[in-house]
């Protein structure tokens, strides 16, 4: 569109009034191509537009427009210009005749709309032309000249004379105005009457078509056109407009209608009379429908506060989407953070990754540790032995969140064979995981874990260790080791440290929790041996509270029970 050129017969204002209401026309007309009826953005700009004519039409009366070729003009002032005639809306009000608009005091949006509607875009080749659709519409605030109309002598003239044309257009006008309505049609009155059965089936018929939803239709007729058409084009082209349809609708937050539109898609797909290159076609819709652009804004109504999103719907879509879609649902699991959608994306992945969990391989090196987090939640319930494998090999995983994850798994699982990668977390650099390893060894007592403790025990390094650490080591050794580890614990006992009182008295503590979790008589005799030696101070302290605790649980029945074990 060109800049707009004033005119010294038009002030300022007027005449970017007009512009603005061309503009608002120009993009109302494109959202109309774009969104649905119901899109927030279209609804903004149509009501735009409305607001704009009637702020211009209040102030400055009518609105008329010359249609020339390629542009419109308002009083000889240039306002708009396109020269693309697929594009140009005064290009295909031009060809069909029309030659001058008018815009009158009380236009609806809905009658803009309308005129939209028709001379907005291009329309397919088999339409009406341009002026037999809006006689059709009967646009009461919107009115033409065609170019038959220009009989009057002043248009008809080769005249300069501005004035004279505007004087004869007007009069053109008032006379269409002033021609009387028709008749009314008299209809009898006895055609009027109905019967009590006639009448409650006219209201049952009102009802259902009060609660009919038009886009039911439209997908229903689509639906019907795609599974009937034989001609590849045609086809091509009805399967792509379903697609964008259930995008929209899925943009749109209508899961529902998007649900009934991928079903059919899925069902005819997999029907056996469709043929091959029509089931590439399907599958690339069905595919298409989650793209990085519907991932967000579903992620956006998921996360809404206020969303009415059908959860279970939500969940069916996505299954009928199924594996063509695995990479889009997995991105929409790392994007939620509703914590109930991010259980249902969960239990989708389950189910489609159930036969072959190679599928989710991609996703456990990704860069979002809590998207590869998720995915090792899925393969621990997808639970077979492919699914444990690929979880085992994110034991060395860079990212210790990753790990702890993957211990919780071993720490969960009742795969006999899958304990022993605990082992595997002992040597962990994280403190936190190697002290969570031990705890699973010793609450779960896995014998199989004792020598490798032992060796923690006695390792070079194993005074650098923070205390919280030692201390679950020497409870996994008195717990495991039971009497086989009291010449260890016996050395612990006696170990002398000079000059270093603090390392002394630490080292008596780790051999009583170790001794604690003994349960023979052996432990407690150990114990009264030691004390023997101790003359007094901190450590003999140490070791009375430790004796009286094993003389109390030695005198208990389960502690009885115990002796000599």
């Amino acid at each position: 569109m060109e800049q707009v050129v004033e005119h010294p017969e038009v002030g300022k204002e007027e005449l970017a009034s007009v512009t603005q209401i061309i503009l608002g026309m120009i993009k109302t007309s494109k959202a109309l191509r774009i969104y649905l009826p119901n899109n927030p953005v279209l609804i903004g700009f149509i009501a735009d537009l409305g607001t704009r004519m009637a702020v211009h039409l209040g102030r400055y009366g009518e609105l008329t427009l010359d249609v020339e070729q390629f542009a419109l003009r308002y009083q000889g002032a240039l306002v708009y210009e396109n020269k693309d005639p697929k594009e140009s809306m005064a290009s295909r009000l031009h060809v069909d005749g029309i030659r001058t608009l008018f815009f009158d005091q009380g236009v609806e949006p809905a009658e803009i709309v309308a005129f939209l509607g028709v001379v907005g875009f291009e329309r397919p080749g088999g339409d009406d032309d341009v002026v037999t659709q809006l006689w059709e519409r009967n646009l009461q605030h919107i009115g033409y000249l065609t170019e038959d109309d220009f009989s009057d002598p002043y248009l008809m003239a080769e005249t300069e004379s501005s004035h004279q044309q505007r004087d004869a257009l007007e009069r053109i006008r008032q006379a269409l105005v002033e021609q009387p309505p028709p008749a009314p049609r008299v209809i009898p009155k006895h055609l009027l009457m109905l019967t009590a059965e006639e009448e409650a089936w006219l209201r049952k018929a009102l009802d259902l078509e009060g609660r009919c939803n038009g886009l039911d239709d439209v997908i229903g007729i689509l639906a019907a056109i795609l599974g009937e058409v034989q001609q590849p084009e045609l086809f091509a082209d009805f399967t792509a407009i379903l697609g964008s349809l259930t995008v929209n609708l899925v943009v749109a937050g209508d899961i529902a209608h998007a649900l009934k539109l991928a079903r059919f898609l899925d069902r005819l797909q997999k029907l056996p009379t469709t043929a091959p290159e029509q089931r590439r076609q399907l599958a690339a819709a069905l595919a298409a429908i989650l793209s990085d652009s519907t991932v967000e804004v579903l992620k956006v109504a998921l996360d809404s506060a206020e969303t009415s999103i059908d959860y279970v719907q939500l969940k069916e879509l996505l299954l009928v989407l199924g594996i063509p879609s695995l990479r889009a649902i997995c991105e929409l699991l790392g994007r939620v953070e509703k914590l109930k959608v991010r259980k249902l994306i969960v239990e989708v992945l389950v189910d489609l990754g159930h036969g072959d969990p190679s599928v989710f391989e991609p996703f456990l090196s990704d860069p979002r540790w809590y998207l590869v987090r998720n995915v090792v939640l899925i393969l621990s319930l997808i639970g077979t032995p492919a699914a444990l494998k690929m979880i085992l090999g994110l034991i060395s995983h860079r990212e210790p969140r990753i790990r702890r994850e993957v211990l919780g798994f071993l720490e969960r699982t009742a795969d006999p064979k899958a304990k022993t990668y605990l082992l595997k977390y002992l040597r962990d650099e994280t403190s936190a995981l190697r002290i969570k390893a031990l705890q699973v060894l010793t609450r779960e007592r896995l014998p199989f874990a004792l020598k490798p403790i032992v060796a923690l025990a006695g390792a070079d390094d194993f005074q650098e260790r923070p205390l919280d650490e030692k201390k679950e080591i020497f409870l996994a050794l008195g717990e495991l080791g039971q009497e086989s580890v009291l010449p260890m614990l016996r050395e612990q006992l006696l170990k002398r440290y000079w000059f270093q009182k603090g390392s002394e008295k630490e080292s008596v503590q780790l051999a009583v929790l170790g001794l604690g979790r003994i349960r023979s008589r052996a432990a407690l005799q150990l114990l009264e041996e030691v004390r023997a030696q101790k003359k007094g101070g901190e450590i003999r302290s140490i070791l009375d509270q430790a004796i009286a605790s094993h003389a109390a649980r030695q005198r208990t029945p389960a502690g009885r029970g115990e002796v000599g074990s």
